[in-house]
């Protein structure tokens, strides 16, 4: 939207952003008549949060871990047992005033407290003193406030009275004190006023800001300091009591742990009593070196007495050999003997000796000479191994072995002796070793238990050493200070009347302006020819804005004469670029629905046509115009906002019959009938209508019905020169006008314009420039400088 356009759009509307934010203001304006002064009182409590505490000199700087704290401390002011007890105090010390002070609560306030409070409240009212319950009271005032009290009021009465209603509230919902505290209707007691208490950290520091608003000085002051005395004492309690838990934790595991380790000392002694262990480790390493040199030596002593074994049975095997020997030479005698009888055969049967030399007897004496061979053979034999027998392998005579053999004997007996000696050692080692192995791995399970036992300890120890230290911390840390006291408000706060009504103003101006330019944004109407082009997709021949009974200093029938004379004109000039065979040039006005304007409209470029000496012929379908009817009165609301009267003027001469501008022979209607659907020219039309005339027309007008609701000739409508689709601007174009439409598009789109009729008159704007009006200077420089037109009047 241009700027110039949405300038007209919100002078257009300017009475009416005028007066809705007036009465809004207004309306703001009634609803704070009513003087509610109100006070407002601060107060600063110190944390320490920030910084930390001195004790825990290793204590970093945690940035999440202070906020955590902050937002503790600040949760545990706006708590709701904190809010239940600054009421409660609060409403103790008004109840125990016996007269209105202005420094806790003023006189007009006091009057009305009194006279809401049952009569039976004052039954809960301590008025005692006596030492007996002041020691009592002094015991439980431990946990009391430091609240200064007027001298009226006993400090042992006053923490009294408080338990006494603290009671009172626990003990049910329907009493009064319950009631004035969770009903929201009470401006001073009720948890929803005290809710109002604003607590915030300034900025990093470790500084916490309450503030306060109420309609008295003395309880907005008296309200927070019972309110800083509430929270530094909870908070205190609450810090405290959490650390001296974890102390009495940590001290209570530190008994069990010490418990625990005692008994596994007691075990491992025990133990080491059963099996009479001085130091395990010291005593199984010795046991382990004895047993391996004892090992060292018994397997010496087995290989000595395997060597001396072995020589010994070698030699026994010498001394064998004798019988060995007798042996031999009886079976040498043998041989001798039988190698006798032999050698006495052979000489029996040697050839030589003269003895018979047939085959069988040679064959026999072969086989005695080899019998003889072989004897000779063993005999040699025999006598070698005797010599064997006699002497050692290395010729040393087996009489000298036998005492080798002896000392052989006896050393071998020794050696037997100490490894059976040997033996029972290693039984012995064998049994100590079946006791230390075990023993080592109970040793070692109990002196792991032992450990863990040990390192509990010290860890428990290491906890409760720290917690005592935070116990410590947390007993500096939670003592929160006030180091500003709420101070007593002397004047009243300024109230917000006045910004309420500016920001009332301002939110109807913003609405009603927002308002429009929704509207105007989603206005989907025609409005003015540079929307319907784009809605409809065809070339404009002008436009014809509403003919209104108040055009304000607007010069309406110049405008509306200059925009008719556009329209012929943009006609005369499409016909003269459409050249056509055709000497009478057919126009078409339609429209797609009823009530378009187009009799009007058609008629009036008839009129300026004739005006310019052209021979016209309008054909129209439903004959005369209906008769205008002036719409309702001009409301009075548009005229108190200054609005122009909209309604049409029903006697203005555009609106003038065609038949008062027309000659008879040039205005005729036509019946819409079988005859006229099968017109192929405006001929046609003439001839099945019997009109006459007497002269040869230059242009034709053929006035059609709505498309919607009515056919129209396509062989007529194929032949016109020109087709004028006519269309009221304050409608929005549908799917069923752009399909009434579409069919007739298909003929030849390039002859088919439109004529937007009844914009507003300032659409114009766009054909005519600036409208025909009187302007003041001034008004003539704020448009330029909208329009961005800074020289436009310098001359070239």
């Amino acid at each position: 939207m241009k700027i110039i356009e949405l300038i007209r759009l919100i002078l257009k509307n300017l009475a009416l952003l005028i007066l809705v934010p007036f009465l809004l203001a207004l309306l703001v304006l009634i609803l704070t008549s009513k003087p509610n002064f109100e006070y407002s009182s601060e107060t600063m409590l110190y944390t320490g949060l920030a910084t930390g505490s001195s004790i825990e000199m290793d204590k970093t700087f945690n940035y999440f871990a202070t906020n955590i704290a902050f937002d503790n401390l600040i949760n545990i002011i706006n708590s709701r047992e904190t809010q239940e007890e600054v009421a409660i105090r609060l409403l103790t010390l008004h109840l125990m005033l016996p007269e209105a002070n202005p420094k806790y609560i003023s006189k007009k306030l006091y009057d009305e407290f009194k006279l809401k409070i049952p009569t039976n409240l004052s039954e809960y009212i301590a008025t005692d003193h006596n030492s007996t319950l002041s020691q009592e009271i002094s015991l439980q005032t431990n946990e009391s406030i430091n609240l200064t009290l007027p001298p009226e009021i006993n400090r042992v009465n006053y923490e009294k009275t408080v338990q006494n209603l603290t009671n009172l509230m626990k003990s049910s919902n329907d009493n009064f004190v319950y009631e004035i505290l969770n009903y929201d209707d009470d401006d001073h007691y009720s948890l929803k006023a005290l809710s109002s208490i604003k607590a915030q950290r300034i900025n990093s520091s470790d500084l916490i800001k309450l503030s306060y608003t109420v309609n008295d000085p003395g309880i907005c002051q008296q309200t927070l300091a019972i309110y800083n005395d509430v929270c530094i004492k909870n908070y205190k309690n609450i810090k405290e009591n959490r650390s001296d838990a974890v102390v009495k934790y940590f001290e209570e595991q530190l008994a069990h742990a010490r418990t625990a380790l005692k008994q596994a000392e007691d075990k491992l002694l025990e133990f080491n009593k059963s099996y009479k262990i001085i130091n395990y480790y010291e005593q199984s390493k010795a046991v382990a070196v004895v047993k391996e040199d004892m090992e060292v030596d018994y397997n010496n002593k087995k290989a000595q007495l395997a060597g001396t074994q072995a020589a010994t049975k070698r030699l026994e095997e010498k001394l064998q050999v004798r019988q060995q020997i007798q042996l031999e030479n009886n079976e040498i005698l043998d041989k001798k003997r039988e190698l006798g009888d032999i050698n006495y055969q052979i000489a029996l049967l040697d050839p030589q000796t003269g003895a018979s030399t047939d085959e069988e007897t040679l064959l026999l004496l072969n086989k005695l000479k080899q019998k003889q061979e072989a004897l000779n053979n063993e005999i040699k034999e025999s006598v070698n191994q005797i010599y064997k027998y006699e002497n050692s392998i290395d010729g040393v005579p087996i009489n000298k072995v036998l005492p080798d053999w002896m000392n052989n004997v006896v050393e071998a007996e020794n050696l037997k002796a100490k490894i059976r000696v040997m033996d029972q050692q290693n039984k012995k080692f064998e049994e100590q070793y079946a006791t230390y192995a075990p023993a080592g791995a109970n040793i070692k399970r109990i002196e792991r238990e032992i450990s863990v036992s040990e390192q509990g300890y010290l860890e428990i120890l290491h906890g409760l050493n720290l917690a005592k230290l935070k116990l410590q911390d947390n007993e500096l840390s939670a003592n929160l200070k006030t180091i500003d006291p709420p101070y007593y408000p002397l004047s009243p706060n300024p109230t917000k009347r006045a910004i309420l009504i500016i920001a009332a103003a301002f939110l109807g101006g913003i609405l009603i302006l927002a308002t429009i330019l929704v509207m105007e944004f989603f206005d989907e109407t025609l409005k003015n020819t540079k929307k319907a082009s784009k809605i409809l997709g065809l070339p404009t021949l002008g436009m014809m804005p509403k003919l209104i009974l108040d055009p304000g200093n607007i010069q309406l029938p110049y405008v509306q004469k200059r925009l008719i004379e556009i329209i012929t004109q943009n006609i005369l000039q499409f016909f003269s670029t459409h050249a056509s065979e055709e000497k009478v040039k057919t126009i078409a006005v339609f429209s797609t629905q009823k009530k378009e304007g187009k009799t009007v409209l058609a008629g009036n470029i008839a009129k300026t046509l004739k005006s310019e000496g052209k021979k016209i012929l309008f054909l129209n379908f439903s004959g005369k115009q209906e008769p205008l009817k002036q719409q309702g009165k001009f409301s009075f609301i548009n005229k108190i906002l200054g609005y122009s009267d909209p309604r049409v003027d029903i006697n203005n001469p555009f609106l003038a019959d065609v038949s008062s501008y027309l000659a008879p022979s040039e205005f005729h209607t036509i019946p819409i009938d079988e005859k006229f659907y099968q017109a192929k020219s405006y001929i046609d039309i003439i001839e099945q209508n019997n009109i006459k005339l007497d002269f040869t027309p230059d242009y034709v007008i053929i006035e059609l019905p709505a498309l919607i609701y009515n056919n129209y000739p396509s062989e007529l409508m194929s032949r016109t020169g020109l087709d004028i689709l006519i269309c009221r601007a304050n409608r929005v174009w549908t799917e069923a006008d752009q399909t009434a439409l579409s069919n007739l598009l298909e003929t030849d789109e390039s002859k088919i314009n439109f004529i937007v009729n009844g914009t507003n008159i300032n659409e114009a704007e766009s054909i005519l420039g600036d409208l025909p009006k009187k302007r003041s200077n001034f008004r003539k420089k704020i448009k330029a400088i909208f329009k961005f037109q800074f020289f436009n009047k310098n001359e070239i």
